[in-house]
């Protein structure tokens, strides 16, 4: 599965980023601008980790620091334009080879898919609040 799934994928993410630097991309994408903290947080890698991996991206005009509108003293890490391009052209080519290779399956077993998908869905949503509960 992960051969002839997940692999390609990875390498057409890699011919442009990092595993890190497409979830630091990944999360500012998702989630809007961030401090270095909250991002840092989100990503769970320290801050000294994640200063080199933003500094590259924002000299790859991927990202742009900004001043937080409310606290001058922090500085938000937001998506450019061009890493929202990239990040949605990467994106829309992953899609486009899952769905080619998921087409290649029987209707019921797509349908079943699905609802599994959507049990493991629910079960990690179920796991992300029992950890935050227990915090």
């Amino acid at each position: 599965m992960r051969d002839k799934f997940f692999r390609p994928l990875e390498q057409k993410t890699r011919s442009q980023l990092s595993p890190l630097q497409h979830i630091a991309i990944s999360t500012l994408y998702r989630k809007g601008s961030l401090s270095m903290s909250e991002l840092a947080l989100a990503m769970q890698i320290s801050k000294q980790q994640l200063t080199p991996l933003v500094d590259k991206l924002i000299n790859q005009g991927l990202l742009a620091k900004k001043k937080d509108q409310d606290d001058r003293r922090v500085v938000r890490i937001e998506v450019t334009e061009q890493g929202r391009n990239m990040f949605s052209e990467l994106f829309a080519e992953i899609k486009c080879d899952l769905v080619g290779k998921l087409g290649a399956l029987p209707g019921e077993e797509v349908d079943e898919l699905g609802r599994m998908l959507k049990r493991i869905l629910r079960i990690l949503k179920n796991v992300e609040n029992a950890q935050k509960q227990g915090q």
